[in-house]
C-alpha cells in the first residue's frame, strides 16, 4: 500500500470512525462555501467553510469526548481540531486548484473559526497565498472532491460562492464538468470557476 493511501485511510478511519463497513458510498456528507479574497485581480486567499453531516458531527464529539461528560471541553475540542486539521492536510484538503488547467500548490492552511452549530462540525480555513496569483485575463478553478467518494463535497446551494477584498472584473460561477468526472465516472463533480476580465 502506498503511502499516499496510508493516509487517506487514516482520514477517513478518522472521520468514518463507527460507521458499518457494509454501509454504502458515501460515508460522510460535507456541505461547503468557497470564498475569494481579492486585491484587484490577485487572489490573495482561498477560504472554505466545511459543515460535516449530523452523524459524523456526532461520531467525531464522541471520540473526542475523553472524560465520557457527552460535552467537549476548550482542551478536548481543540483536540479534535488538531487532528482533523492534521489529517486532512494529509489528503491535500481534498481542494485542487488551477489556472489555465495547470495544478497550483495549496498553501498550507490557517483555520480561521470552527465550531459546534446545532448538530454540526463547522470549519473554516482560510489559504493565503505567500505570491498571490493575478487572474488577469485569467480563470481559475477549484474542485473539492474524494476521488474514493467516502466523503460527498456538495457546494452550499444558497450560497455556493463570496468574494471579498476588492475585486476588479472577476466572477465566479458553478458548472458541472462532465471532463472531471471520477469514481468510475459515475460522479460529476461542481467546479468554482473565478474568471477576472
Amino acid at each position: 500500500m502506498s503511502a499516499r493511501m496510508v493516509r487517506m485511510a487514516m482520514t477517513l478511519g478518522l472521520l468514518a470512525a463507527g460507521v458499518a463497513p457494509a454501509s454504502a458510498h458515501p460515508d460522510i456528507a460535507v456541505s461547503a462555501r468557497l470564498s475569494f479574497e481579492m486585491q484587484g485581480q490577485r487572489l490573495l486567499a482561498l477560504s472554505e467553510l466545511l459543515v460535516f453531516d449530523a452523524a459524523t458531527s456526532r461520531r467525531l464529539a464522541a471520540r473526542f469526548d475523553l472524560d465520557g461528560d457527552r460535552s467537549l471541553s476548550a482542551a478536548e475540542r481543540e483536540t479534535l481540531i488538531g487532528e482533523l486539521l492534521a489529517r486532512l492536510e494529509d489528503c491535500g484538503f481534498f481542494t485542487e486548484i488551477s489556472i489555465a488547467d495547470t495544478r497550483l500548490e495549496l498553501p498550507a492552511p490557517v483555520v480561521t473559526d470552527w465550531r459546534f452549530e446545532g448538530n454540526y462540525l463547522q470549519l473554516r480555513l482560510a489559504f493565503r497565498f505567500a505570491t498571490p496569483p493575478d487572474l488577469a485575463a485569467r480563470s481559475l478553478d477549484v474542485l473539492l472532491r474524494d476521488r474514493d467518494l467516502i466523503i460527498a463535497f456538495n457546494l452550499d446551494p444558497t450560497a455556493p460562492v463570496m468574494s471579498g477584498g476588492e475585486a476588479t472584473g472577476c466572477t465566479a460561477v458553478v458548472t458541472k464538468r462532465p471532463d472531471e468526472a471520477y469514481f468510475g465516472g459515475l460522479v460529476t463533480p461542481s467546479v468554482v470557476t473565478l474568471t477576472c476580465h
